[in-house]
């Protein structure tokens, strides 16, 4: 993405409901989505190309935002990174564990997502959903993986066992409830223990020699930016 401009340009186009001039041509309710394929690319880039870097918001706390040209998503991602007493004092951000809150509008619709990593990537892009298309009208799903949850604060909630999703490029992903999910409750849902116990401890729920251990993240600064955030409400 060159600029935030770019993403704001490319956001009106999307979301507006009125008729406009552009270049000289009008451009119609039905004709926007159209327009905003055509662009952006050219504003964007091509959509292998790696993404903007998020903006730092608060401690520990990155922002990005931009619209996936082929699905047409509008995607508001808030990213909680992990800092340890064990962290070098110099550590990146992109160095760090992460857990992401990552908002969503597709066709006049919102949701909600959760991501994770227990590693560090410098790669922050977002990761729209595998659709079956006329090369591939059957793709392979991603493999599955439980992990645990407990919602920590001035007492500790129950264990929650719930199925994610890895993606190509290693990062968890919580499986939203539907057809391809064993869940039968989204994020959303979550947010009410969040809400009173704001520390979520989370791990593999069969951890092997390999993997990571637990990890705490402090969610209260990621939940106030979601509340604060219109985009993200429901």
């Amino acid at each position: 993405m060159k600029s935030a401009n770019d993403i704001n340009l490319l956001i009106f186009l999307y979301r507006t409901k009125k008729t406009l001039t552009f270049a000289g041509a009008t451009v119609t309710p039905l004709s926007r989505t159209l327009l905003l394929l055509l662009l952006a690319p050219v504003l964007c880039g091509h959509s292998e190309q790696p993404s903007a870097f998020p903006e730092p918001v608060g401690e520990n706390l990155l922002r990005l935002e931009g619209i996936e040209p082929i699905s047409g998503i509008h995607y508001l991602k808030l990213i909680l990174l992990l800092r340890s007493p064990e962290t070098p004092a110099n550590a990146s951000p992109e160095m760090l564990p992460r857990f992401t809150m990552e908002c969503r509008e597709q066709a006049g619709k919102r949701s909600l997502h959760w991501l994770l990593r227990f590693d560090g990537s410098p790669d922050f892009s977002f990761q729209p959903p595998v659709v079956p298309t006329t090369e591939h009208p059957f793709p392979l799903k991603n493999p599955s993986i439980d992990l645990k949850m407990r919602f920590e604060g001035y007492t500790r909630s129950q264990e929650f066992k719930r199925q994610w999703e890895e993606l190509p490029t290693g990062e968890l992903y919580y499986r939203n409830f539907g057809f391809n999910s064993h869940n039968l409750d989204d994020p959303r849902y979550f947010l009410q223990w969040l809400s009173s116990l704001p520390n979520l401890r989370i791990g593999y729920a069969k951890s092997a020699a390999n993997q990571a251990k637990e990890l705490v993240f402090p969610t209260q600064p990621l939940l106030d930016q979601l509340k604060k955030t219109a985009f993200c409400q429901p």
